[in-house]
C-alpha cells in the first residue's frame, strides 16, 4: 500500500467516503469542515493537488472536488482491512435465514447466496455451488430395472445424482443384487475414481458382476469430472448496468455480453483466497477490460480438497466496501458451515459466526 502523510491518508478517505454517499466529487470546503482535519479549506486544496499528482484522485479541472481514482479507492480498501471487518449484524441475519432456508438442498446454496448478496448491496451478485475436485462416492444402491438390467445409483459427496443402467449376462436375485451392492459399496465408498481404480487394480474386487458395476462406478465419476465446471447463479444484472457510471455510451450493453460466459466470472474470480477472504479487484487491476469501471468483490468457501465455490459481486469503483467486503466473507463463512455439515455431519468453523450479534 501506498504510503501517505496521516493528513493526507484522512483527505483521501474523506474523499472516497464522500464520493460513495454522494456519487458528487467532493470539495476542498466539505473535507476542511471535517473535525478531523483541522486546517483550512486552502491547504486542504494544496493537499488534493498532491494527490491528484501521485495518481489517488482525479478532478474534472483545477478548482472541482475530488474523485477518487482507482488507486485511491486501493489505498482505501487497504486500510479497511478485509478479513477483520464484521458484518452489520441485520447483514448477518438475513444472510443467514436464506442460507439456512436452503440448507438441505444443496443445489439451492448459490441461488440463495447471489440473491441475498445482491438484494443487500444493490448490485450484481454471483455464487457457484460447491464442486469437488474429485467426485467421491457416498451412497450407493443397485436397483433391478428388468431381468436383465441393473441400474446403478451414485449419490455423490456434493449431492449429486448418477445413474448408469447395467445390462446383466444372466438374471439376478435380489438377495445375490444385495450382496454385491453391499460388496461394491464396501470398495466405493468415500474414494475418488482413481482411488477406486487402484483397489480394482490390488486385487480387492470380486469378479463377475461385483466387478462390471465398479468400472461402471468409476466410468461414471471420471466422466463426471471432466465435465465442464459448474456455473454461476448471477442476480441484481439490471441493478449494475444501471448504475449511473456505468449507463452511459453502451457500457452496460458490453458488460452484459461478457456476463453471458461463465468464463470472465472464473476469469475474474480465480485470485480469491482459499481462506474465506475477501479478495478486492478495482477497476484497471481486472484483467478484463470490460470490468475497467467496476469492482469485484469475491471469497472462496468450502472445505479444502473437498468441495469448493465463490461468492462475490460486481458494482460501480463507487462501492459501499465498508459493507461490502464483510458481506460477501459472511456469505462465504456461512455457506463453508453448510458444506462442512454436508460432508461431516457437523458444523464447520463458519458455523461460529452465527452466535454473531
Amino acid at each position: 500500500m501506498a504510503t501517505l502523510s496521516p493528513r493526507r491518508g484522512s483527505i483521501l478517505r474523506l474523499i472516497v467516503d464522500g464520493y460513495i454517499a454522494t456519487g458528487e466529487p467532493v470539495a476542498s470546503s466539505v473535507v476542511a469542515s471535517d473535525r478531523e482535519i483541522g486546517v483550512s479549506p486552502a491547504t486542504v486544496r494544496n493537499e488534493m493537488v498532491s494527490l491528484e499528482d501521485e495518481g489517488f484522485i482525479k478532478r474534472p479541472h483545477s478548482s472541482a472536488g475530488g474523485i477518487p481514482a482507482d488507486k485511491g479507492y486501493r489505498h482505501f480498501v487497504e486500510g479497511l482491512g478485509a478479513g477483520r471487518m464484521e458484518p452489520d449484524a441485520e447483514d448477518f441475519a438475513a444472510i443467514r435465514a436464506a442460507l439456512v432456508r436452503r440448507r438441505r438442498d444443496m443445489e439451492e446454496w448459490a441461488d440463495a447466496a447471489a440473491s441475498i448478496v445482491a438484494g443487500l448491496l444493490k448490485t450484481l451478485a454471483f455464487a457457484s455451488a460447491p464442486r469437488a475436485d474429485a467426485s467421491r462416492v457416498r451412497q450407493l444402491n443397485l436397483l433391478s430395472v428388468q431381468d436383465l438390467t441393473v441400474m446403478l445409483v451414485l449419490i455423490l459427496h456434493e449431492t449429486t445424482v448418477l445413474k448408469q443402467l447395467i445390462p446383466l449376462e444372466s438374471p439376478t436375485t435380489p438377495d445375490e443384487l444385495e450382496r454385491v451392492r453391499n460388496r461394491v459399496y464396501e470398495a466405493v465408498n468415500g474414494r475418488t475414481a482413481e482411488e477406486i481404480a487402484i483397489r480394482v487394480g490390488s486385487g480387492n474386487v470380486g469378479p463377475g458382476l461385483e466387478s462390471i458395476i465398479i468400472e461402471s462406478a468409476v466410468s461414471a465419476l471420471r466422466e463426471r469430472d471432466h465435465q465442464k465446471v459448474s456455473g454461476y447463479n448471477i442476480e441484481g444484472l439490471g441493478r449494475l448496468i444501471g448504475a449511473p457510471e456505468l449507463s452511459y455510451d453502451d457500457y452496460g450493453v458490453g458488460l452484459t455480453e461478457v456476463l453471458d460466459s461463465d468464463n470472465a466470472l472464473t476469469e475474474v474470480t480465480s485470485g480469491a483466497p482459499d481462506d474465506g477472504s475477501a479478495a478486492v479487484f478495482i477497476g484497471s487491476e481486472i484483467s478484463r477490460s470490460e470490468f475497467d469501471r467496476c469492482s469485484v468483490v469475491v471469497a472462496r468457501y468450502g472445505v479444502p480438497s473437498e468441495a469448493s465455490g465463490v461468492v462475490g459481486l460486481i458494482g460501480p469503483t463507487r462501492l459501499a466496501y465498508r459493507r461490502a467486503v464483510p458481506v460477501v466473507e459472511a456469505a462465504a463463512a456461512l455457506l463453508s458451515s453448510l458444506v462442512t455439515d454436508a460432508y461431516f455431519g457437523h458444523p464447520g468453523s463458519g458455523e461460529s459466526t452465527t452466535a454473531h450479534t
